[in-house]
């Protein structure tokens, strides 16, 4: 049964063959039979433009042998040397032709026709060209693995015997392959001679493999190296026959070790093998002008090196291996898979891919020195490499981000051995591209990694070797920050005076400051690390001076802005912020917070100088104002900080007034001190708006009032008369004037309030009607001297607002709640010579003289309402004196007798009467309708009420 299969095996294949001769004969027919044809189609189409030439010009016989010329019996191989005769004799008369050459331009024309686009799909040639020679190719190398493996299953043949034709075949196979390339003009199609070679190098790999892993005919070692020789053989064929054979080589290259794989193996060997197939893959690459297989090559490589990684060689010798190859494979091999214009994308993998497994390399070995070498080496060589190839720049600079790392998860390092591997390091990182800068070469790669890696490798530098006590002085590590310093400042240097990258010459200044920061902080005690950040600030700050550009500007404020964090973060700051609010948290060393909060200081006084010509000089100025209260209140008594904020600003309006950003928070300031004693003024303000006493004893006392709020009044108000002129400086003068007046008025209520000192409700019943009677005489009296004093002098809201406080007062306060007709208050005990009589007439003063100062149309819209108001008051006025003259001083004691309410209704119409005489009299028609309405409601009270209560005579009376 075997043999049958093997004999019906054996005529397939001679079918198959002689098959694919058959199409072969067939394709060569087709190919010479349509040659004739295209050249005598072709022909013509060139000859027949200059015919319509010909015929204009009656002289121009001449051209026309062009098209009698007849090339056309050339391809059928007829009278070639007339041909060429005719051709020859014709060619002068064109030339003699001046005006026919410009026509052969649209001649393109036809030259379309005959190289019409390919189809992207044809059938016939696919399924009848194509694939039968590689289905043949892939038969024949099925056909020889098949061969042998029933040759194995069966035990038809020995087991030598058996590998010995799988050679035999195998080379057989190549034979035929070399058969069919020096016989290609018999056999044109090179995909023959490709799919032999393929199945060839197939079977070989096969016979090997079968030689050393299956029967153990040979030992690992001979397997290994006829596997690695057939590799060779499949890429020193892939450049005679083509992509076969390469791919062939490729796969069964990195697969060799695998299929000779052995318990004990020979790690360097291995490396060394796998790194010498993948350089070979990657010239063969190159060559065939095939950049996929080149990288196909190198993930192959990094497969390898992962599963050796795995793998975890023991020995050092192994670590080398696996280090030198990564090494080859990260630095090396590039370059011969991609030549001088690969793609950049191949190095620039093959670099991160190798400083990742050697990184890896380098934490399996236990940060070895040994692989450290290896690593730095690799650092090294794409250094060097990317010289010249420019490609390799970003993947040196990984292998630096890579190795920075490295360095900081080292467990434990010893100064030594952290000097050995970081010394070198930073030469590399940081040496290349100062280097090439140095040269006009760098490029923003370069820059890149030259100011991110100096700061980093200090801090590495100091979070593996560094103590963390603030207060330790640490020369070595300063020397270390000085240098990263002084390396980033040459290149700041360079460029600085050159001419290229002008743009970015803030990145190696903000690099440079750094480490220079960290070196003077290292050197200073805790206390005095502000110094350091303020020398840094100060140097950025002549910096922005010399170059005003905006980088150079906004690293300026960064300088500010780290010395302001420095003073937040060093030192007694608790104690030192405790003494701001006027909290002794802790008792601060004074000479070290003077010098401390002066030094933070400089660097905004410089930007308040350097930035007047920009808006951000006001955030400057802002920030010095607030330096310099800490300053301050680091040795004056919180209870006269207010008034040495006030101080300051008063000074800051008098010498500089045009630094607003600085005396507005000084302003500012002075408000956060006015803000409790002004916050317990306005909550026991809002308390007595619900009808409760408003108690002396429950407010500040006077003298924090005069701390506190005094100065925030007296600044504000100074402010409002420095800024009273200029653009739109009404506005800000308004506002500031109005918070002073306010500011002012709290203080006077308060100062007002220790007169009287009512502190419990006995007093507010006997005094509160004096009080707010004099209050309120105070507010309306002042408001109408200074309209009539100082007109001129004063703004003309001012002495409205005094006017309309002290009526409102009395409104809310005298009239609505504490009302002497129905709230307990004490008026007097003498007729009219009491307290009713000055809170009314102030109330009506009031009313009148703020009616005046209304605008003629509002003033004449608004009478009827003055007079209702102003009869209103003299009604009530009326009724609580009747009521005196029946109870007393308080006039809610004695209970109503029916003749003071039947001298109600009495006082009514009088009152009424007096109305009528008053709008007669000056012709005011809201008195009368006024006297009308009172008049009404007196007599309807008097039918209604009094007629009800009474019998008798004194009814009708």
């Amino acid at each position: 049964m075997e043999w049958l299969f093997i004999l019906g095996l054996g005529a397939g294949l001679w079918a198959l063959h002689k098959r694919v001769r058959t199409l072969e004969a067939r394709l060569r027919g087709f190919e010479e039979q349509g040659l004739a044809p295209v050249a005598a189609t072709a022909m013509p189409e060139f000859t027949r433009p200059p015919q319509p030439v010909a015929e204009p010009p009656p002289a121009e016989p001449e051209p026309e042998p062009l098209p009698i010329a007849e090339p056309e019996p050339i391809p059928a191989m007829a009278k070639d040397e007339p041909a060429a005769e005719s051709l020859a004799e014709p060619l002068p008369a064109p030339i003699t032709v001046p005006e026919p050459l410009p026509e052969p331009l649209p001649q393109p024309e036809p030259l379309s026709p005959p190289s019409p686009p390919r189809p992207a799909f044809d059938f016939e040639d696919m399924f009848g060209r194509k694939l039968p020679i590689w289905a043949g190719g892939i038969a024949l190398a099925v056909a020889g693995v098949y061969l042998v493996m029933y040759s194995i299953e069966q035990g038809l043949l020995t087991p030598p015997v058996r590998v010995a034709m799988s050679f035999v075949f195998g080379l057989l196979l190549l034979a035929g392959a070399e058969l069919a390339y020096r016989f290609e003009h018999k056999l044109a199609d090179p995909r023959v001679r490709q799919a032999l070679a393929g199945a060839g190098i197939a079977t070989l790999y096969a016979a090997f493999y079968l030689a050393g892993a299956m029967y153990g005919l040979i030992g690992p070692a001979f397997a290994f190296g006829g596997l690695a020789v057939v590799t060779a053989l499949a890429l020193g064929l892939a450049f005679r026959f083509g992509l076969p054979s390469a791919v062939l080589g490729l796969v069964g290259g990195f697969a060799t070790p695998m299929m000779v794989a052995s318990e004990q193996a020979n790690v360097p060997v291995l490396a060394f093998y796998l790194a010498l197939l993948t350089a070979a893959l990657s010239v063969t690459a190159r060559r065939l002008g095939l950049r996929w297989l080149g990288a196909a090559a190198l993930v192959g490589g990094f497969g390898w090196g992962v599963l050796m990684l795995i793998a975890q060689p023991g020995g050092v010798t192994d670590w080398l291996a696996v280090g030198l190859y990564l090494l080859a494979l990260g630095a090396a091999v590039p370059i011969l898979a991609s030549g001088s214009h690969g793609l950049p994308f191949t190095r620039l993998a093959s670099g991160a891919l190798a400083a990742l497994q050697m990184a890896a390399l380098v934490n399996l070995a236990g940060y070895d020195l040994l692989t450290w070498g290896l690593y730095l080496l690799l650092s090294a060589a794409l250094a060097v490499l990317s010289w010249k190839a420019e490609e390799l720049k970003p993947a040196g600079a990984l292998v630096a981000a890579v190795g920075l790392i490295l360095l900081a998860l080292w467990p434990d390092p010893g100064q030594r051995d952290f000097a050995i591997v970081a010394a070198p390091f930073a030469l590399v990182v940081l040496g290349t591209p100062l280097l090439r800068l140095w040269r006009d070469r760098a490029d923003l790669v370069d820059l890149a990694q030259l100011c991110l890696a100096a700061p980093a490798l200090g801090y590495v530098t100091y979070w593996q070797l560094g103590s963390g006590d603030p207060d330790l002085f640490e020369p070595g590590l300063a020397a270390v920050m000085a240098a990263l310093a002084a390396t980033v400042a040459l290149a700041a240097w360079k460029l600085w005076h050159g001419e290229r990258m002008q743009a970015w010459l803030a990145a190696p200044l903000a690099s440079a400051a750094l480490p220079g920061w960290a070196m003077l902080s290292l050197m200073l005690p805790y206390w005095a690390e502000v110094t350091g950040a303020v020398a840094v600030a100060l140097v950025l700050a002549e910096l922005r001076r010399r170059r005003a550009t905006l980088p150079l500007r906004l690293l300026a404020w960064a300088g500010a802005g780290a010395t302001l964090f420095t003073l937040l973060a060093t030192g007694m700051i608790d104690a030192e912020m405790s003494m701001l609010v006027g909290y002794r948290y802790e008792k601060p060393d004074l000479l070290h917070a003077l010098v401390r909060w002066g030094e933070a200081a400089l660097p905004f006084l410089a930007l308040a100088w350097l930035e007047r010509a920009h808006r951000s000089a006001r955030l400057a100025e802002m920030l010095l104002a607030l330096l310099i209260y800490g300053l301050c209140a680091q040795f004056v008594p919180s209870a006269w900080l207010a008034w040495t904020v006030a101080a300051l600003a008063l000074a800051c309006l008098g010498w500089q007034p045009q630094a607003r950003g600085f005396w507005a928070m000084l302003l500012f300031l002075a408000v956060l001190w006015a803000v409790e004693p002004l916050g317990s003024w306005a909550m026991e303000g809002l308390t007595g708006l619900t009808g409760e006493p408003v108690l002396a004893n429950r407010l500040f006392g006077w003298q924090v009032d005069l701390r506190r709020v005094l100065p925030l009044a007296l600044a504000f108000g100074v402010a409002a008369w420095r800024m009273r002129a200029g653009a739109g400086a009404v506005k800000r003068a308004t506002g500031l004037a109005w918070i002073a007046g306010i500011a002012a008025t709290v203080l006077l209520h308060v100062l007002y309030k220790q007169l009287f000192f009512i502190a419990d409700y006995d007093a507010f019943n006997a005094l509160g009607l004096a009080e707010r009677t004099l209050w309120q005489g105070l507010l309306v009296g002042s408001g109408l001297l200074l309209a009539r004093l100082a007109p001129q002098r004063v703004p003309g809201w001012l002495p409205t607002t005094l006017a309309v406080l002290g009526l409102a007062h009395f409104a809310v306060f005298s009239f609505a709640l504490h009302n002497p007709l129905w709230d307990w208050q004490a008026v007097g005990p003498w007729p009219l010579a009491n307290l009713l009589l000055p809170a009314y007439a102030i109330a009506g003063l009031a009313v009148y003289w703020l009616a005046g100062r209304l605008p003629d149309s509002l003033r004449t819209m608004l009478r009827p309402t003055r007079d209702g108001v102003l009869m209103l008051l003299a009604a009530m006025f009326a009724l609580s004196t009747l009521r005196h003259a029946f109870a007393g001083t308080v006039l809610i004691d004695p209970p109503l007798t029916q003749t003071e309410d039947l001298l109600r209704s009495l006082l009514g119409i009088v009152l009424a009467l007096a109305y009528l005489a008053w709008g007669s009299r000056t012709g005011q028609r809201s008195w009368r309708i006024g006297s009308l309405v009172l008049m009404l409601l007196a007599v309807l009270k008097v039918f209604l009420v009094d007629a009800a209560g009474l019998e008798g005579l004194l009814r009708v009376a």
